[in-house]
Formats: C-alpha cells, structure tokens, sequence
C-alpha cells in the first residue's frame, strides 16, 4: 500500500495569508503610482495613452479625462510624429511610462509554483471580486479597492 501525504499543516492558512498580502501589496503600489501620477500632472505634465490602434492606425488620447487628442492612419514613425508636432516641449509621458514596478510578494509556506498560479488566479479578469472575497474572507468592497487601478 502506497501511503499519500497530507497537506501540512496550516497550509490552507498560508496560501489565504499570501493571496491578502498579495492584494494588499497591489494596492500599495497602486496608490504608490497614482501619488507619481499627481506628482507628474502637478509638475505641468500631461499623461497620455494610445499608440497603434490598428494595423494601420494609431490614437493618442489623454489619461485623465479619456478625450481623444489625435488619430490618424500610419505606423508607430507618424504616431510619434504626430505626438512631437502636438507637444512641442516634451510634456506629454505616456502612461505605460510612469513607473509602476510591482513590488515582488515573497511566498511563505507555499510553493513558488502555487504562488504563480495563485497571482494568475488573482490578476485574471475572470476572476470576481466575490469569488476571492470568500476565499480571504474580506467584504467584497474591500477587495474590489484592494484590486482596482485608475
């Protein structure tokens, strides 16, 4: 007879503290970013998003208010073409450019592999707010703002 382990201990317990901390941490980071983001707006600068929106096609749009700013048809060369003739002193800065390095949440008592899974199951848009809120056993509200970004 082949004898099967069982889950240690207190396993349960870990894979829950690590999914909180993990939200946790996103929302430090978040508002971490959205302090850069203030600080940039504060500064004079505009924060922008877009770029190619198709094959043969591209957007720029600003971040704050979602108003469209220009679009055209080329590749990324008239893209950046179109953004310097519009912002002539450099003001502009992408989205993607503001500094959003997620802090790393070390994993304790669980494998590193269920931990990636663990940040996938979290990250996934498919994911609701209510399923994890019932796992960590906050109120959905918390974990809805603990998962939001602006």
């Amino acid at each position: 007879m082949t004898e099967t382990s069982n889950p240690r201990t207190g396993t349960d317990t870990a894979v829950r503290d690590y999914v909180q901390a993990l939200l946790r941490q996103h929302r430090s980071d978040e508002d971490t970013r959205q302090e850069s983001i203030h600080a940039l707006e504060a500064a004079g600068r505009r924060i922008i998003e877009g770029g190619q929106a198709g094959e043969d096609s591209w957007t720029i749009t600003d971040w704050r208010t979602g108003v469209l700013l220009a679009s055209g048809t080329g590749d990324h060369r008239d893209y950046d073409a179109a953004a310097m003739r519009l912002d002539p002193d450099g003001k502009w800065l992408h989205i993607d450019n503001v500094d959003a390095d997620p802090t790393i949440v070390e994993p304790v008592g669980i494998p590193a592999s269920l931990a990636d899974a663990l940040q996938d199951w979290l990250g996934s848009a498919g994911t609701a707010d209510e399923d994890v809120a019932q796992f960590v056993g906050w109120r959905v509200d918390e974990v809805t703002r603990h998962r939001e970004e602006a």
